[in-house]
């Protein structure tokens, strides 16, 4: 089994909760259990499962390190999403990437990095202009 390894960092340092806020999302919609999710979750590479009590304590924001790319792929397996839609979302939760999560369909969800150092009113605008974009691209 990989060592818990993952990147230094603490969801409960103002970094956000993008990735824990995914997976409680998605068991709402999905009105499924952390016990069911967990039992789909299984890397495609190493075979290894996830345990319900992880992923209980993501989505509490009680994991303290950005989880190993192993467990990034057992979820995607078990929650149906591409890979880079969680590793993008633990980059903003653990690493303070600035990341807007836009709606773009029905299940789709856009994912886009947000330029440094713009205002707020800029951020905004950016925004608005991708969410359209994404909307376009969907529609």
């Amino acid at each position: 089994m990989p060592s818990s390894g993952g990147t230094l960092g603490s969801t409960g340092t103002g970094q956000g909760d993008h990735l824990s806020r995914y997976i409680k999302d998605y068991l709402a919609r999905e009105q499924t259990s952390e016990r069911a999710l967990a039992a789909r979750s299984r890397d495609p590479v190493t075979t290894l499962t996830l345990k319900h009590g992880w992923i209980n304590q993501l989505v509490n924001n009680g994991v303290e390190r950005a989880p190993e790319l192993w467990r990034l792929r057992a979820l995607a397996a078990g929650m149906g999403v591409p890979v880079r839609v969680l590793t993008e979302l633990t980059a903003a939760q653990w690493l303070a990437l600035s990341v807007e999560e836009l709606p773009a369909g029905e299940d789709a969800v856009v994912l886009i990095n947000v330029p440094e150092g713009l205002t707020p009113d800029q951020k905004e605008r950016f925004r608005r202009m991708a969410e359209g974009l994404a909307r376009q691209m969907f529609d």
